[in-house]
């Protein structure tokens, strides 16, 4: 009688068992919504101010990209710089002009003064030639709590260095903002298409890729010609896809990310 008892509670327990799962399996999803992956935010700079930046212009106006352009007002016009003029083009685009000290001169470890005069000035210049000038470079990257603190004074709403990145949004210090290291004479396309990929698939953060010249080997700081014009429809087309959101400088730190 024990026996038959006992087989008799246990295919009564299985059956509650069973019962138990099928209606986990069978319930209805819950509301819990998945974590939506926003895109990466890429920010294209170019540095000096170089004449042989302007061509790149009308291949970012074709592929519906913008840039920020880093310019020494002091040196503006003069041979081997792009002029007013071509500078107002660029802006009129959609396309950032930010400042690089007067006359292209290290930051790091000026007095006060000439500290003042070279980020200050730089920054009127471009204020009163109709350039919103919201953001700052600092030329060869190099900088100190001094020259961080005469940017912010100087009205800038952040700064951008080199190395360190990617950066995060918001940035860990806006007055000395992270970018890639320079791309240069021998840097490959797939490198740099790499610093976007590598950087999404880690997660979200800020890549600001840094080029000089636009030339075929005329300078060690220098991207070649093919290399931009492989990268640009390239990376318009991610942006298409939604995989990044390319942005100027300024409009990152303006607070201008959507969630």
């Amino acid at each position: 009688m024990k026996k038959n008892f006992s087989i008799a509670f246990f295919g009564v327990s299985m059956a509650l068992l069973l019962g138990a799962c099928s209606s986990i399996a069978n319930a209805p999803p819950t509301n819990t919504p998945a974590r939506v992956s926003r895109p990466t935010i890429v920010s294209l700079t170019f540095d000096d101010g170089d004449d042989d930046n302007f061509a790149i212009g009308p291949l970012l106006k074709a592929n519906s990209l913008r840039a920020t352009f880093y310019v020494s007002s002091g040196l503006v016009g003069s041979k081997g710089y792009m002029t007013w003029d071509q500078l107002k083009i660029l802006q009129d685009d959609g396309n950032e002009i930010g400042g690089h000290a007067l006359t292209h001169t290290s930051v790091r470890g000026l007095d006060a003064e000439t500290l003042k005069r070279q980020i200050c000035d730089d920054r009127t210049n471009l204020l009163d030639r109709g350039f919103k000038a919201v953001s700052f470079a600092y030329p060869f990257g190099s900088y100190d709590e001094n020259a961080k603190k005469m940017a912010k004074d100087c009205g800038y709403a952040g700064a951008r260095a080199v190395r360190g990145g990617p950066d995060t949004i918001p940035p860990t210090d806006l007055y000395a903002i992270m970018g890639l290291p320079y791309i240069v004479d021998d840097t490959r396309l797939g490198k740099i298409e790499r610093y976007v990929i590598e950087t999404r698939r880690n997660g979200e953060g800020w890549v600001i890729l840094i080029f000089h010249h636009v030339c075929d080997s005329c300078d060690y700081f220098s991207v070649k010609p093919d290399v931009i014009n492989g990268f640009i429809p390239w990376l318009a087309g991610q942006q298409s896809k939604g995989n990044v959101k390319v942005m100027t400088i300024g409009e990152v730190i303006l607070g201008n990310v959507s969630p």
